[in-house]
C-alpha cells in the first residue's frame, strides 16, 4: 500500500507540473491576442489540428509513464520505491516546452519593432495576483520576440515616489542578456502608490526618438502623482493628440476581471479610447 501512495503523489505531482506550465502560456494567450493579419500570407496548417497532434502525443507520453510506473509498483519491494527528485520532473516538462508540445502562437501585430512597455505597479496591483499575471505573460512574449525587436521596460510609479523608472531609458535589441535584464527587472516589481499614466505616457512619446509602439499595461484610471484623486481623461487623451506627432500605436491591456464584466468604468473607458486614438489595440482580461 505504502508503494502506490507514493507512485501516485508522483503521478499528481508531475500532472500538476504541466497544468502549471499551461497555465502560464494560457496567461499570455488571453493577455495578448493575436491581431488580425494585414498582408494575405500563403495559409499555414491549421493551428488547432497542431495542438490537437501536439496534446495527443503529450497525453500518449503521460500513458506510457503510468504503465512503467505500474510496472514499477508491481515489481519492486515498497521499501526500494523513491519518488524522483522534482528538478528531475520540472526538466521534463521544461523539455517537452522546448520540443513544442506546449507551444503557442501569440503575439501583438505591432507597426513596428522599437517597442516600450508601461507597467502599472500601482497599489491596486496587489489583489488578485494581477502583478504575477503580467510578469509572467510578459516574460512569455519578450522569450518569444526575435533578436531584431528593440525594447524598453518603465514602471510606474517609479521608486523613491517618482512618477516612473526605466529600465534603460532607451531601446536596445533582445539578445539573450538583454532578455535576462529584462527578467531580472520584472521580478522586482512590487506594486504600491498611485497610477501617474498622464507621466509616463508623455515620458513614453517624448523620451524614445524613434519608438513605433508603445504597450500600456494597467488595471486602474490614471490619478495625479502620488495622488488617489482620478484625473480628468478627457484632457489626458487631448495632450496625447498633441505629444503624439510621430504617430506611435498605442496598444492598452486591461488587467483584472473588471474589464472583461464592466466597460463603462473610467479605467476601461480611458484605455479603450487611449487605444482607439491611435489605432492601437485594447484588450481587458
Amino acid at each position: 500500500m505504502g508503494s502506490k501512495r507514493e507512485i501516485n503523489a508522483f503521478n499528481i505531482s508531475f500532472l500538476d507540473l504541466l497544468s502549471g506550465a499551461l497555465g502560464a502560456v494560457i496567461i499570455l494567450f488571453v493577455a495578448v491576442p493575436k491581431a488580425k493579419q494585414e498582408k494575405k500570407l500563403p495559409k499555414p496548417p491549421s493551428q488547432e489540428r497542431e495542438l490537437l497532434a501536439k496534446n495527443q502525443s503529450l497525453k500518449a507520453k503521460i500513458k506510457s509513464l503510468e504503465i512503467k510506473l505500474a510496472n514499477i509498483d508491481k515489481k519492486t519491494p515498497p521499501e526500494l520505491v523513491v519518488e524522483p527528485p522534482k528538478e528531475i520532473v520540472k526538466a521534463e516538462v521544461v523539455q517537452e516546452v522546448k520540443e513544442g508540445i506546449l507551444d503557442v502562437d501569440v503575439g501583438f501585430k505591432f507597426k513596428g519593432k522599437k517597442i516600450v512597455f508601461l507597467v502599472d505597479v500601482s497599489g491596486s496591483m496587489k489583489t488578485l495576483d494581477k502583478m504575477g499575471q503580467v510578469k509572467a505573460g510578459l516574460k512569455m512574449l519578450i522569450t518569444s520576440m526575435p533578436r531584431e525587436f528593440e525594447i524598453d521596460v518603465i514602471q510606474f510609479p517609479g521608486k523613491n515616489k517618482a512618477n516612473y523608472y526605466s529600465l534603460w531609458s532607451y531601446t536596445q535589441k533582445l539578445g539573450e542578456n538583454q532578455k535576462k535584464e529584462v527578467y531580472r527587472f520584472l521580478n522586482q516589481l512590487r506594486p504600491n502608490g498611485a497610477t501617474p499614466t498622464r507621466s509616463v505616457l508623455n515620458y513614453a512619446m517624448t523620451r524614445y526618438s524613434d519608438v513605433t509602439d508603445i504597450v500600456l499595461l494597467s488595471d486602474g484610471a490614471p490619478t495625479g502623482s502620488n495622488s488617489s484623486k482620478y484625473e480628468d481623461i478627457d484632457d489626458i487623451l487631448q495632450e496625447v493628440r498633441k505629444n503624439n506627432y510621430k504617430k506611435i500605436q498605442i496598444n492598452t491591456i486591461g488587467v483584472g476581471a473588471a474589464f472583461s464584466m464592466n466597460s463603462s468604468t473610467k479605467a476601461s473607458v480611458f484605455l479603450r479610447e487611449l487605444a482607439k486614438e491611435s489605432g492601437g489595440f485594447f484588450y481587458g482580461f
